[in-house]
């Protein structure tokens, strides 16, 4: 697992959620089979975590989000990489 967090660095992006603009830590991590997936926290909470599912849909595997705010998390990732 040393080498995921080497090739995998955390990262800072800036997304809109529930209509303010905040500042979200994003822990890239990967499941048994190697499927990328993106923990987001905000301050020492974590929100959601989330996949990319197909060339430009999201979707949350754990949190409470609205499908917006996913795909906007999604989008801010995508842009960062």
């Amino acid at each position: 697992m040393a080498e995921l967090s080497t090739h995998n660095p955390e990262f800072d992006i800036e997304a809109s959620l529930q209509g303010t603009a905040q500042t979200i830590h994003v822990k890239p991590d990967e499941t048994s089979d190697g499927v990328e997936y993106f923990i987001c926290f905000k301050g020492d909470a974590q929100l959601t975590q989330i996949r990319l599912e197909g060339k430009d849909t999201w979707a949350q595997l754990w949190g409470d989000l609205s499908d917006q705010e996913v795909q906007e998390l999604g989008k801010a990732i995508t842009n960062h990489k």
